[in-house]
């Protein structure tokens, strides 16, 4: 994962409100949520949901899907699992040999 992919990622999950919205969608077991069920877990303006959806899709961590007049979104396991494995592979300790 390159430097700007990684702080992408990092600055969409550092907003509390956003990583929630993350949260609950990527812990969601029906396979998708619709944008309205999103913005009943939390508690900001429709306006307000919509520009984390936004970011979060920005920064790859959600796929949204249309489905008629309704859009779903799906948590991006493969974009969290890199960006999870780049974070261990920065904070290692480095050793002199």
């Amino acid at each position: 994962m390159d430097d700007k992919r990684f702080q992408k990622v990092a600055k969409a999950l550092a907003d509390p409100r956003r990583f929630d919205i993350f949260q609950t969608i990527a812990t969601d077991a029906r396979g998708g949520i619709c944008s309205g069920s999103v913005c009943e877990t939390v508690d900001v303006a429709q306006a307000t949901v919509s520009h984390h959806l936004k970011e979060l899709t920005e920064a790859d961590l959600i796929t949204p899907n249309a489905k008629g007049q309704f859009k779903y979104f799906t948590a991006n396991h493969e974009t969290m699992n890199e960006y999870i494995s780049e974070l261990q592979k920065r904070l290692q300790i480095k050793t002199a040999v």
